[in-house]
């Protein structure tokens, strides 16, 4: 006969062996998602917004981020931004949007666009491979739609904000367009920011900028403090392009400053019409116009260092 000693022990020994059976380690199992690849989907899981993303004549919402074109992005204007893939910079209009019709909503589209870039590196999803854009600059744009680091849409940011006009584009730009106008109706219209008063130098840079070789297409570019002026040099009208780095207008040239020689002639039109003084004098000069010069109301040039 089993003592009772021996028969509780043989219990307890195949009550540990039961609940043994019954137990298994996530890792143990094939059925069970371990917590990488739960993480994994999740990182998966897309770039989902209001309105989707049009690619090859479809809208896609979300799109894998696999499927973009990873870069870092330059904002250059209101829907112009700049992207470097492969040490290659392109340029990129977003897809459906137009430029703002008045200054404020510019501005304010380039500092929210500028905000979305400093996170990191940007996704890029072109609309269509063989779709492009003329841009003013004379060089050729890509359309399509850009996303932050973080997974928020440049396009309906702005469309959020109130700092961007909806368009109808090509590149299916009729699958879009009627989602971002009503997205665009339930936008809140940001609160106008008040022009700046130019009575001094409002920047650190001084009043005007000359700039002999911008950044973005290598021609002269001129800064100056009051907003909507027309700059001419040696005649030449340039093509305001509103307000940046500071300054409330921005006008471009055909030419690099040296094209202007020595001494060009710089004249300063405000949005009335009139001429700006500097002191008793219709216009300002900059010794020597392959160099970068700052001017002050007075019209003195001094050089400028980046």
């Amino acid at each position: 006969m089993i003592s009772r000693n021996i028969l509780n022990l043989l219990l307890s020994f195949s009550l540990l062996c039961q609940l043994s059976a019954c137990t298994k380690s996530s890792s143990d199992s094939s059925d069970e998602p371990s917590e990488d690849s739960s993480s994994a989907e999740a990182s998966t899981e897309g770039f989902r917004t209001e309105c989707g993303t049009v690619q090859g004549g479809e809208v896609f919402n979300p799109v894998n981020p696999s499927d973009g074109d990873r870069a870092q992005a330059r904002v250059l204007g209101p829907n112009l931004v700049a992207i470097k893939r492969s040490r290659v910079e392109e340029f990129v209009k977003l897809h459906g949007l137009d430029v703002p019709g008045s200054i404020e909503p510019r501005n304010g589209a380039e500092l929210l666009m500028e905000k979305l870039s400093s996170e990191g590196e940007v996704y890029f999803y072109q609309t269509d491979k063989t779709c492009t854009t003329d841009l003013d600059s004379g060089r050729v744009g890509l359309i399509g739609q850009i996303f932050s680091a973080s997974g928020k849409s440049f396009s309906e940011e702005l469309i959020k904000a109130g700092f961007a006009d909806v368009g109808t584009d090509v590149c299916s730009g009729e699958l879009i367009g009627p989602c971002y106008r009503a997205l665009l109706e339930e936008s809140i219209t940001p609160t106008p920011t008040p022009e700046p008063e130019f009575e001094g130098p409002s920047t650190p840079a001084g009043f005007i900028l000359w700039k002999p070789v911008a950044d973005s297409d290598g021609r002269l570019a001129i800064h100056s403090v009051p907003y909507g002026t027309t700059v001419r040099v040696n005649g030449e009208t340039g093509t305001n392009r509103g307000p940046g780095n500071g300054y409330g207008s921005l006008a471009r040239f055909r030419k690099n400053g040296c094209g202007y020689g020595r001494n060009p002639r710089i004249e300063l039109i405000m949005s009335d019409g009139s001429k700006f003084m500097f002191g008793d004098q219709e216009f300002a000069r900059v010794p020597d116009g392959c160099q970068r010069w700052v001017i002050d109301q007075k019209g003195k040039a001094k050089p400028n260092k980046k």
